[in-house]
């Protein structure tokens, strides 16, 4: 294997690694020229599955640690450790149901304390360790004493892992831990071998001495260039979503990287890859469709449930957006329908609610994404922002100024710019990469407005990592309400954490939802979806509960 160490200054990514959460259910749908239609692989399926060739994928980001639980939580580098490692359990796409992976089966305690996995025979780590009990309790108390990891993989109130038998795990949990079922279907939950585990963490990124008990092996990462994955030839699948019994089709898959979508697509046109990803961040533009499809291949689009892009106001008392009419002003200048088809395409979701569509438990909240610029305007006069003759608006002298503070150039900023300068707010960006500022700015309160790393999970309490300062996570929220009102959002959120069935859980979600939204403690912004594009030779790709492609099922037509 060859592993090459990274060397160039990538600090901004550092952020979306240490804090990225686990996700769960996805709802995936094929575009067409005027619509869409679910499904759940990326390509056809039809005719005679071709054994052996290699497989060439554009990422837009290789992250700088490929190490499962530590990974950035992009659909790229996720892919290619989905296809080296394997979870408990996996995860319908299309119904959200729970399926048998590693784990043959499980039962969960009436107070959702305890958890027990009767853990697959005969199954083997790429280096040849055997998979047993013994292997994920060790992996779990690795997960659970690492508490960037811990929070995520829901292993915060971890009383207690340990094994029964030689295949048989009991999780013990000192809280009703309900949302630690779903984590055990994610990457983050990757379970990887006995002696990788020995290596530390920092080390573990490189790849190097880590393996997984999946249908491909890490030959190569090189995290400034290409990934390279081998065929396992003695690879079983274990998740029942799986279409074959056998060892993946695919002989090699070769993953190179850029961030320029135009690079990708170009590549893609030209015949140089079989498939590109978009970044959650920026999907295929209209025009990227259109060349796509003139190319022949085809255009999945993946919902992907958890945070909505949101922004986060600061509401001390010595900022414009401390005045609830100033944040409701800005959230009525926000054109939302128009941001999605200028930014992204004419058919892309529009926002509706603080979470993105397809999550579990959303409740939509028209009233804080609403357009209504005659509404913005009637609440800037009353607020006592007047405006002068630039079409600024301005109060006591000084000018309706608020900045965007993030960690990186986010598109459509300059669409966002137009539409609440037309009210006579003055945007301006604010991008620093490095993660020591941007983390001790946002404790500290320093700025206006942010955004946040995007999370990927099914399940309403994702924003734990944003208003929940008990555990670790980004903090985005925490001036986004008054002090008292914080500590409200915050027990509201907990006791949806500790409920015992789904219904109770939910419905202190949706107390949460109506609380924030009435407050506009978060005003959401658009929708996050993954785009894939693939050829007409490249079949069979299953996409997974995070955006990510798995090739145990895929081939290539020649």
């Amino acid at each position: 294997m060859t592993f090459i160490s990274k060397t160039n200054d990538r600090r901004g990514r550092r952020y979306g690694r240490i804090f990225s959460a686990v996700a769960s259910v996805i709802v995936v749908a094929t575009l067409s020229a005027c619509g869409s239609s679910g499904t759940a692989d990326t390509a056809s399926t039809e005719g005679t599955p071709q054994q052996g060739g290699t497989l060439r994928v554009f990422f837009n980001d290789n992250g700088e640690c490929i190490d499962p639980s530590q990974a950035v939580n992009d659909s790229g580098p996720r892919s290619v450790v989905r296809n080296y490692v394997e979870s408990l359990t996996d995860q319908d796409p299309d119904t959200g149901k729970l399926v048998p992976r590693l784990a043959s089966d499980w039962q969960v305690s009436k107070d959702a304390k305890t958890y027990t996995f009767h853990i697959r025979q005969g199954i083997t780590f790429s280096d040849g360790e055997k998979l047993d009990a013994a292997a994920v309790v060790k992996n779990i108390e690795t997960y659970a004493n690492t508490p960037s990891i811990a929070k995520v993989l829901s292993l915060t109130t971890l009383n207690k892992a340990e094994t029964v038998d030689a295949n048989t795990v009991k999780v013990t949990f000192s809280a009703p831990n309900l949302p630690f079922l779903n984590t055990t279907a994610s990457t983050k939950f990757g379970i990887i071998a006995p002696k990788s585990l020995d290596i530390p963490a920092q080390q573990r990124c490189s790849g190097k001495g880590v393996y997984g008990t999946g249908p491909f092996t890490l030959e190569q990462y090189d995290p400034n260039t290409k990934t390279i994955l081998k065929r396992r030839a003695d690879y079983k699948p274990t998740s029942e979503l799986a279409k074959h019994q056998g060892p993946a089709y695919l002989d090699t898959i070769e993953v190179s990287y850029t961030k320029e979508l135009a690079v990708r697509v170009g590549s893609f046109t030209s015949g140089q890859v079989d498939a590109i990803y978009a970044s959650t961040a920026a999907q295929f533009t209209q025009n990227d469709v259109t060349q796509i499809k003139a190319a022949g291949g085809s255009i999945q689009s993946i919902s992907i449930p958890g945070q909505a892009t949101n922004i986060y106001p600061n509401v001390a008392a010595d900022k414009p957006l401390s005045d609830i009419n100033v944040r409701k002003a800005l959230s009525y200048a926000i054109d939302r329908a128009t941001y999605a088809s200028t930014v992204f395409r004419k058919d892309y979701p529009v926002i509706s609610s603080i979470y993105d569509s397809t999550s579990e438990g959303l409740v939509k909240t028209p009233e804080n994404t609403t357009y209504d610029p005659e509404q913005a305007n009637a609440l800037l006069d009353k607020a006592g922002w007047q405006k002068g003759q630039d079409g600024y608006r301005y109060k006591d002298g000084r000018k309706l100024t608020i900045v965007w503070f993030d960690y990186s150039k986010k598109v459509g900023q300059e669409l966002l710019i137009d539409q609440l300068r037309k009210v006579g707010i003055d945007l301006q960006v604010e991008v620093n990469p490095s993660t020591s500022e941007v983390l001790a700015r946002i404790k500290q309160g320093n700025y206006d407005f942010v955004t946040t790393p995007y999370n990927a999970k099914n399940d309403a309490n994702v924003f734990d990592l944003i208003y929940n300062t008990k555990k670790p996570g980004y903090y985005s929220g925490i001036h986004s309400l008054t002090p008292e009102k914080y500590k409200e959002a915050q027990a509201i959120l907990e006791k949806g954490d500790e409920g015992t069935s789904k219904e109770a859980r939910l419905q202190q979600y949706e107390v949460f939802q109506h609380f924030i939204a009435d407050n506009y403690a978060a005003i959401p912004l658009s929708e996050r979806t993954q785009d894939l594009a693939t050829s007409k030779q490249l079949h069979g790709v299953r996409f997974g509960a995070e955006a990510t492609a798995d090739f145990t099922d895929a081939w290539i037509s020649r």
